[in-house]
């Protein structure tokens, strides 16, 4: 069985067919659910003025999340580019956390301690007090049921659980039990129109939780198939399909969810806002679909003679086959043929807009 690398390290290019253990976990995936290592970054925000502090730096709306509900946000940068997209849970009135890929982590962390006042709130890196799993797919609620006990007990105790999570909102975290430890799960929607949930626990419970997913009926799933289904699924990951030099709506962060255009004043807001209001962005990210070859990231993608965009993120879907999102600018049209400069040769696609289709 391959090793699993946690979902944080960094981004890396799969430019070969999943695995035999790896497409089964794929597959796993959309009929039933598998689980990934994660190892993100986790931070608090606290304090009496926290939820004001922290609405200033990020693209969402904290002020209006209430105890155990969360969000998708960015930090961007004074111009409005993207220093770092992340996930925000409320904990208290005056308690969030944050969680995102280590490899932003560093400016983020820098940005808010440099702009917020420390007796309005302090943020802390408490990385090292939590363990995190991801456990998504087509059967994800019946997958958590059966890890808090479900199928050890009475016949019934499945359902009734199932039916429990069924009714949590998207964003939605509480307080769950995994055999004996309680743990925070989270339901985010990080994976298209598969469901799954984020598995937090305290790092002196994480053996036992480690235990019991391992021994669970569902499949370890490696980097390789998170990331064929985030492609899919048409989520940009930072480093790759967008950085510092990316404008949110470049990379459909504003379809997704992430930003708010009725909330107060916040870093690198005006960018966003005079876009949104008042005009459009040259280019943005979408799909190229039915590739005769696999494209690379960074290879540059023409049309009609004419150089249009570049390939971010790339991979063979068990699916779809060869499948890529590129950054293309805003005149190219969805269904138009393009060509991607291969290495071997031309590689001609057909431009789709994301996510890719089910």
């Amino acid at each position: 069985m391959p090793q699993a690398v946690p979902l944080a390290a960094p981004v890396l290019v799969y430019p070969e067919p999943l695995s035999a253990h790896d497409a089964a976990a794929y597959n796993d995936l959309r009929s039933e659910s598998a689980w990934f290592e994660s190892a993100g970054q986790w931070s608090t925000f606290r304090g009496p003025k926290a939820a004001e502090a922290l609405n200033g730096l990020v693209t969402n709306d904290v002020t209006q999340l209430r105890p155990g509900e969360g969000q998708h946000a960015v930090a961007l940068t004074p111009k409005g580019k993207v220093l770092c997209d992340m996930l925000i849970f409320r904990m208290d009135e005056e308690t969030f956390m944050l969680t995102l890929l280590r490899t932003c982590a560093p400016q983020w962390l820098a940005t808010a301690r440099k702009y917020v006042n420390p007796r309005l709130a302090k943020v802390d890196d408490e990385s090292d007090k939590w363990s995190t799993w991801m456990l998504y797919g087509a059967q994800a609620l019946k997958a958590v049921a059966a890890l808090g006990g479900a199928n050890h007990t009475v016949e019934d105790l499945g359902d009734v659980m199932m039916q429990g999570l069924a009714e949590w909102k998207l964003w939605q975290h509480g307080l769950w039990n995994i055999g004996p430890v309680n743990v925070r799960l989270i339901r985010a929607p990080l994976m298209g129109t598969l469901p799954g949930f984020i598995i937090m626990a305290d790092t002196r419970d994480a053996e036992v939780v480690r235990v019991r997913l391992e021994k669970s009926v569902y499949r370890h799933a490696t980097r390789a198939v998170w990331n064929t289904a985030r492609v899919e699924g048409g989520r940009p990951a930072w480093g790759l399909d967008m950085d510092d030099n990316t404008i949110p709506q470049e990379a459909n962060l504003d379809t997704l969810g992430a930003i708010s255009f009725t909330k107060g004043c916040y870093t690198g807001q005006e960018t966003v806002a005079r876009i949104h209001f008042r005009g459009h962005v040259n280019r943005r990210l979408r799909g190229l679909l039915g590739a005769s070859a696999l494209p690379q990231h960074g290879q540059v993608v023409d049309a009609t003679g004419k150089l249009v965009g570049d390939v971010r993120s790339s991979v063979i879907s068990p699916r779809l086959g060869p499948i890529a999102i590129a950054m293309l600018r805003r005149e190219v049209q969805e269904g138009d043929t393009v060509i991607v400069e291969g290495t071997e040769g031309p590689i001609t696609a057909e431009v789709r807009e994301l996510p890719f289709p089910e």
